[in-house]
């Protein structure tokens, strides 16, 4: 099944399927880059694909080429986003308890990519309800996330790394609320010190897990 956001085809005259130009992916990732800045700032509802093509210097027909639907487009910029957390949260594939190290790292780079974090924050906020067009995807990453971390957890408790009497799920699920709390104190003020925040919590993590 074709994912939301993946490459658009193009066809020959024939009904074959060729590679997009590189001019038609630059397009692409512009509009994502656009839309992404939009939803930080306004959210989905109150964003329109007319403003997004428009800021990107393209016609709307252009836009709905690549995205047909608006759907499709802020699927497209959690795919990006997921993409990029998942190459930095998870470079090595057991990191153990270096994964509250790895964590920590990961909050050094809002500061670079605000609007990021602020769509994920805003479109999270829009679709908390089951009516939300992306709860489904939503709650699936959310679900997806604690049960990486939980294993992650599990194979160092496992091999003696961590506290035997620490339950690896409910951690995981602790790990999640902190930085998701953390994401919306820092959008609210983004003067708070997030980074050296996330760091000593994960010294704290650490020294207290350890077994």
């Amino acid at each position: 099944m074709k994912r939301p956001g993946a490459i658009r085809e193009e066809h020959g005259p024939g009904g074959n399927a060729k590679t997009p130009s590189p001019k038609g992916l630059a397009r692409k990732e512009l509009i994502i880059d656009v839309a992404t800045r939009f939803l930080a700032r306004n959210g989905s509802r109150g964003t329109s694909l007319g403003e997004i093509a428009a800021e990107a210097g393209v016609s709307q027909a252009g836009l709905l080429y690549h995205f047909p639907t608006k759907e499709e487009l802020l699927n497209a910029v959690l795919d990006r986003r997921d993409e990029v957390e998942d190459a930095r949260l998870w470079q090595t594939a057991d990191p153990g308890l270096g994964i509250f190290t790895v964590i920590a790292r990961n909050v050094t780079r809002w500061a670079k990519h605000p609007e990021i974090v602020g769509m994920h924050t805003v479109l999270v906020a829009e679709n908390v309800g089951d009516e939300g067009i992306l709860h489904p995807r939503l709650i699936s990453r959310y679900r997806m996330t604690v049960d990486r971390i939980r294993a992650t957890l599990a194979a160092a408790q496992d091999r003696g790394e961590m506290r035997t009497d620490a339950d690896p799920r409910l951690k995981a699920i602790e790990i999640v609320a902190f930085l998701n709390g953390l994401e919306t104190a820092w959008l609210l003020d983004p003067g708070i010190p997030a980074a050296n925040t996330a760091a000593a919590w994960a010294e704290d993590q650490l020294r207290t897990l350890r077994a």
